[in-house]
């Protein structure tokens, strides 16, 4: 339950954001949820009821959601011409700090107790105070939102609110084993006798490969190819799912395949992001929400239906086998999202960052 209320706050505070962000642009919500999501989020260790982890997973989980349309937003438009590029390089950067949170905390709490984790508040904080003064992104684009008139939702999604949902449903579908991947490792390792340290490395090599795989589309990526990644991805992750789902697949063999899965079904995701930024140029930040919060969230509701499913029969290794149909179904609503030109912003209205 405790968890359940950390990430609902996480995703449905992200279409709220996203909304608000498109109608009264708020630029120092840039700084101020990653602040409030970095002062909460360690108080989760000295904790001492219910109550008080509940209230920090909710406000750490607000503050956490709040800012990611703003931030999508703003790092697609640095770089308009090369979308895509600017917002693997964001969210290569979410990537690694979930690979490495779990790295760091584990070694806190083995070192000094679950209690001592609040040390990295007054950390986490002092570093997003420090990257506001140094790091923030050119004024003009702030300037250019402030100049837009207030809309609507629907005129944010130019009146095409069937397919913005249809949107969230297949980007939700395609998520669902990015969102299960960690959880069948913990169980399918645990099942066979593993520390939980080597569970933690077996995720990580996942989540690295994740970040690999975003860091690689910053670098390489050619715009106008989204859908196509959209369409390619999920195909190419459902033999993966095979071999994992595989009753017998040896632990060192599951290990490896987690590296292309991450590269494949994680590290190209931002190639959704770009494309609903495409879709509704209206309504970054909306679209930043349906991609990125509503649709892990919806991700995470599918994948916990299976996951808990073939948990409780035993046979963890099986949910990748049902995780098939989802990506098979992503690749089918894929086909049937409209193609969408790759739109070069104006020069005046391009924003450099100097």
């Amino acid at each position: 339950m405790v968890l359940t209320i950390h990430a609902l706050a996480s995703s449905l505070a992200q279409p709220v954001f996203g909304y608000l962000r498109d109608r009264y642009p708020i630029k120092s919500i840039l700084w101020l949820g990653p602040l409030l999501g970095a002062a909460l989020m360690p108080m989760v260790g000295p904790a001492n009821s219910v109550l008080v982890l509940s209230v920090a997973l909710l406000l750490g989980g607000i503050g956490i959601g709040s800012f990611h349309p703003e931030a999508a937003v703003v790092a697609g438009s640095l770089i308009p011409e090369r979308r895509t590029r600017s917002l693997s390089l964001f969210m290569f950067g979410g990537a690694m700090g979930l690979a490495l949170g779990p790295l760091i905390c584990g070694a806190i709490v083995s070192t000094w107790g679950l209690s001592s984790i609040w040390v990295l508040a007054p950390l986490y904080s002092g570093l997003i105070i420090f990257l506001y003064q140094f790091g923030k992104p050119p004024a003009a684009l702030f300037e250019r939102d402030r100049k837009k008139k207030a809309q609507s939702l629907s005129q944010m999604l130019e009146g095409r609110v069937f397919l913005a949902f249809f949107l969230f449903l297949v980007c939700s579908l395609r998520l669902v084993p990015n969102m299960a991947m960690d959880k069948l490792i913990s169980f399918i390792l645990e099942n066979q006798g593993a520390s939980a340290f080597e569970i933690g490395m077996t995720q990580s090599v996942f989540l690295f490969s994740a970040s690999a795989g975003m860091l690689l589309m910053a670098f390489r990526f050619k715009s106008g190819h989204e859908k196509a990644f959209m369409i390619a991805c999920p195909l190419l992750g459902i033999p993966l799912m095979l071999v994992l789902g595989w009753e017998g697949c040896p632990t060192w063999l599951m290990t490896l395949l987690l590296i292309p899965s991450g590269l494949i079904l994680w590290g190209t995701s931002p190639a959704m992001v770009s494309y609903s930024h495409q879709l509704f140029p209206n309504g970054g930040g909306v679209a930043s929400a349906i991609t990125m919060g509503m649709a892990w969230g919806g991700g995470g509701m599918i994948q916990a239906k299976i996951t808990s499913h073939f948990v409780a029969l035993d046979v963890p290794h099986q949910a990748f086998h049902a995780i098939i149909p989802c990506l098979i179904l992503a690749t089918l609503g894929t086909l049937f999202l409209p193609a969408v030109a790759t739109r070069t912003q104006p020069q005046s209205e391009a924003v450099e960052a100097t």
